[in-house]
Order: structure tokens, then C-alpha cells, then sequence
């Protein structure tokens, strides 16, 4: 055998070899991409004034990371306006679930303790950025959809959900991406209109997440307290939602016509697809209630458990 076949087999072995490992790494993890990292914004902290490579450093030599697709923290100042702890936000990849962590620091951002599965306190509510005065871009808006997640899936989703309503004559304000803030989520939700909310991300018993941030249970008693008088259907795809204090939050507070969350987590792709079926079946006029069963029937997994009630009528729109 010459040696330039000799040299061709040796390369197509190698290649083989190298395929062989790719996939061998892949399967037990080791190409798995890092997670992206990024800071919210807080009331008392300039993110140009962060040092955000250490605390980056910080939280992923402070906690397990891999299980994520993206990771935000947030600043939380103390009395005398040093900082006191920082807030992790740890985005799964496949449920509409934001875990949270909390990291004690000194002064120089240096770690005293970590408090992994944490839910906030009173002064991380309250250390969350100033909103300016609320005001509804269109009186004419009558539907919301909003997708603060880089992923393809929920957008198309978002998108479909979107155009569906503006076909039935609805006057949409969609907030896909960078768009989906915290100011422009309770700015649209204030619309004298409104009367569907289509709400696609992550959330816990306590929030939902925005591009650049959160809107807690205690955003939505401040700012929305009887704004829907039982005419607005809210359905969000939102993992732990509809519980305490987030649940009797938008049923009793806010006064939703009828309210859709995650009691259990919620599968990325199934619950999606659930929510804006019974989203579209409300916006053609068929029984709510009905439908959203259905929906979920046909496309969800049988271990995502949804809440879906209300005090105004089953039929969207009256």
C-alpha cells in the first residue's frame, strides 16, 4: 500500500476519532455552552460604575452555573449605601422558571455567604429601579404580548399570538426582546382598553422577569391595584405564578377577568403552545374556561399543572 493512501487512511481515522469525541463530549456535557452572564440594573447601582467581570467571577465560583442558559445579578445595597449582597437570577433553559440566589459580599465585593433556592426580601423589592410616572402609550391598546427571552421559540410563539389578535381588529402593543422592559410592561398594562395580556418568560410565586429586570406581586398591588376591573385576561406563560402572593395579586388586587399561570413549573415548547391556543380559542369567543382545558389536552405535558380562574365573565372581550 503507497504511502499517500497510508497517510489518507491515517486522516480519515483521525477524523473519525475527533467526531467520535465531539459527541462522546457533547453527551456528558462538556461542550455545553457557558451560560450568558449580564447585571440588572438597581436603584442605588450605576452599572458603569460596577465591577462587573468580578462579580461575574464571583457568582460562578460561588455557584453551580451549568444547569443554566443565562445568569443576571443585581446589586443590593445596605444602610450605608455599600454593598450588601447580590441578587443571582438563574435562568433554566427548559422551564419558565427563574431560580434565585443570594451572595452577602463586603465592600469590596468579596463573598461572606451564599443562600442558594432564596426568596427575596423586603429591601430587594425595594431596591429595584425607579420607575418613571406610568402612562399607556395608545388609548387604543387593547392587547399585550410580551417576550423578554432570546429564544426563537417563545418569540415565534409571541409573534403568532400577535398577529392572531390583529387580525380580530385588536390594537396590539407587542414587546419582544429588548422592547420587553419593566416601564413599558406596566406602562402598556395601565390602558384604559386593554383587554388581553399574553405574557411569555419566567417567573416564581413572587415575579415575572422583563428584559431589564423584574415586576413583583408588590409592582402590581403599587401600580395596578383595580386596574382590569375583572375585563382583562391575563395569561402568562410563567412557571410557579399562580401561587401566593402573585396569585390573589392579580385575581383580587389587580382585578383580572380571568388569570393563567404555572402552579408547577412549566415545559418550555408544550406550555407555549397551550397558552396561546387558549388565548387565540378566547380572542374567537369560545368559553374560556372550556378551552383552556382543551388546549391543554391537546398540547400540554400532563406533569405541568396550570392555574386558570377568574371573577368577570368567561368570555373575552365583555
Amino acid at each position: 500500500m503507497s504511502v499517500s493512501v497510508l497517510r489518507k487512511l491515517d486522516n480519515d481515522v483521525m477524523k473519525i476519532c475527533q467526531f467520535l469525541v465531539f459527541f462522546i463530549m457533547l453527551a456528558i456535557g462538556e461542550l455545553a455552552s457557558a451560560a450568558r452572564f449580564s447585571m440588572f440594573e438597581s436603584k442605588y447601582a450605576s452599572l458603569v460604575a460596577l465591577p462587573a467581570a468580578n462579580i461575574e467571577q464571583l457568582v460562578k465560583t460561588s455557584i453551580d452555573t451549568s444547569p443554566y442558559r443565562e445568569i443576571k445579578a443585581q446589586v443590593i445595597y445596605g444602610r450605608a449605601l455599600t454593598p450588601d449582597h447580590v441578587l443571582v437570577f438563574l435562568f433554566t433553559g427548559k422551564k419558565h422558571r427563574v431560580d434565585m440566589a443570594r451572595i452577602d459580599v463586603n465592600a469590596h465585593f468579596k463573598k461572606i455567604a451564599v443562600v442558594e433556592n432564596y426568596a427575596p426580601a423586603d429591601d430587594d423589592f425595594e431596591q429595584q429601579p425607579e420607575l418613571a410616572p406610568l402612562k399607556c402609550p395608545d388609548p387604543a391598546i387593547q392587547f399585550i404580548v410580551f417576550a423578554p427571552n432570546d429564544n426563537k421559540y417563545e418569540r415565534v410563539i409571541s409573534k403568532n399570538v400577535a398577529q392572531y389578535a390583529r387580525e380580530h381588529s385588536l390594537k396590539v402593543a407587542s414587546f419582544i426582546g429588548e422592547t420587553a422592559t419593566r416601564q413599558n410592561y406596566l406602562n402598556a398594562m395601565t390602558c384604559p382598553q386593554l383587554k388581553g395580556n399574553f405574557y411569555v418568560g419566567d417567573g416564581t410565586p413572587h415575579l415575572i422577569t422583563t428584559y431589564d429586570g423584574i415586576i413583583s406581586a408588590i409592582d402590581i398591588q403599587a401600580f395596578l391595584t383595580k386596574k382590569f376591573q375583572f375585563k382583562v385576561v391575563n395569561i402568562w406563560v410563567a412557571c410557579n405564578s399562580y401561587r401566593k402572593p402573585m396569585l390573589p395579586t392579580m385575581l383580587v388586587a389587580a382585578q383580572s377577568q380571568k388569570y393563567a399561570a404555572g402552579i408547577s413549573d412549566l415545559a418550555v415548547g408544550p406550555s407555549d403552545r397551550t397558552a396561546a391556543c387558549a388565548m387565540m380559542a378566547a380572542i374567537d369567543g369560545k368559553p374560556m374556561t372550556a378551552a383552556f382545558r382543551n388546549c391543554y389536552q391537546n398540547y400540554d405535558n400532563r406533569d405541568d399543572r396550570w392555574g386558570f380562574a377568574g371573577y368577570g365573565s368567561d368570555y373575552f372581550g365583555i
